[in-house]
């Protein structure tokens, strides 16, 4: 009978496995404007200039996604320069579900449900959207930070900082987890010497670039230069800024508003996790995990619709360690989703207030959820 139920379990995975790659074979040959504008631009100066084009300050992302990139074009020479910029996405979709499966797994021992989490990944419209469709390079330090996150759940300290220093380098958005590293770090359960191998890691990704010949200060200019691309408070991301008309006029007050406000939530939330007399269990730090993912893109300002795919990731994971909260990915990949459409396909399904307005309902939930987990009441009242 085992032998037959783990000959099922394979042919499942296996088929599951195959419409998930099919899926993603049926989408590759879309062109994005981003792919005209950028992606292909990258591809086509790493391609003609090999590795001294890393010398060369020719792309708005930080190194290490372009040595991935620059390792597709040597290893992977004969594709065509659309499915070439979207491999590393692609190859990081996979590797994001392996992920969500072992953490999944640090819970349940049976197969099945870290499984169906690693398929629930690969099978969300955004991951897919994201990757397949789009060619954003999301996927690739959102993968990276599950890796940390389960290192972190395992206690493997110094695994973890290293991993989320290599997600911060691949894009700053990664920081979005720092309000819970921080609030753990404050707890004493994450020593303060591992804080080091973030910028350690990140100043050894860019070894590679000075070699090439590209200036050190030029390096650490990327992501300042990214932070002042553009002057408006929402690039179409479902959050609390979306509510004020974009208007150059306002753009001088809620800027700076929208990162003291971001700022200082991220700070309470590490607070509040230093103050909490609870054992930090996986489930509650997973589930704090997805409040910090969702709470500082809902604040910041110049945030883009797909800048809460971490959250969608994270709110898999949290529905399977919490039941009762199954309808949160629901949610929270169904307004990403519909987030996408207007730069996606230039239609408006539902208006970007009312899916901010529903992250913020989300983010209620979520915290009416944890804040009792953080600080129960005593049993003496």
């Amino acid at each position: 009978m085992k032998t037959r139920t783990w000959i099922v379990d394979l042919s499942f995975a296996v088929a599951a496995l195959g419409l998930a790659v099919a899926l993603r074979l049926s989408l590759l040959d879309f062109k994005s404007v981003d792919y005209f504008n950028y992606t292909k631009v990258w591809y086509n100066t790493l391609r003609d200039s090999g590795y001294a084009a890393l010398g060369q300050n020719f792309s708005n992302y930080n190194l290490p996604y372009l040595y991935v990139l620059y390792l597709v074009v040597r290893l992977l020479p004969g594709l065509p320069s659309v499915v070439a910029t979207k491999v590393p996405s692609l190859a990081a979709d996979f590797v994001a579900a392996w992920f969500a499966y072992r953490i999944v797994a640090l819970k349940y021992k049976s197969s099945t449900f870290p499984a169906l989490a690693a398929f629930a990944v690969l099978f969300a419209p955004t991951v897919v959207l994201n990757s397949a469709f789009w060619g954003q390079a999301d996927a690739v330090y959102g993968s990276v930070l599950l890796a940390s996150m389960y290192c972190l759940l395992r206690k493997q300290n110094a695994g973890a900082m290293m991993l989320f220093g290599l997600a911060v380098a691949l894009k700053a958005q990664a920081v979005f987890l720092l309000p819970l590293l921080l609030g753990v770090m404050l707890r004493g359960q994450l020593r303060w010497k591992y804080a080091l191998y973030v910028p350690g890691v990140m100043f050894a990704s860019l070894i590679p670039a000075m070699i090439a010949g590209r200036p050190l200060l030029d390096l650490l200019m990327i992501y300042p230069a990214q932070a002042g691309q553009y002057e408006q408070l929402s690039m179409h991301a479902p959050s609390a800024l979306s509510w004020i008309p974009e208007s150059g006029r306002y753009y001088p007050y809620f800027y700076p508003a929208g990162l003291i406000l971001a700022g200082s939530a991220a700070l309470a939330l590490a607070l509040a996790i230093f103050a909490s007399p609870s054992r930090l269990t996986r489930s509650l730090m997973l589930e704090l995990a997805l409040i910090s993912a969702m709470l500082l893109p809902f604040l910041l300002p110049k945030m883009h619709e797909r800048y809460f795919y971490v959250a969608d990731l994270l709110s898999i994971i949290v529905g399977f360690y919490q039941p009762s909260l199954f309808f949160v990915p629901v949610l929270m990949i169904t307004i990403s989703f519909f987030a996408y459409q207007p730069t996606l396909f230039g239609v408006e399904p539902a208006p970007i207030g009312l899916l901010a307005l529903g992250v913020l309902i989300v983010l209620i939930v979520l915290n009416r959820h944890a804040l009792p987990r953080l600080f129960p009441r005593s049993q003496d009242n």
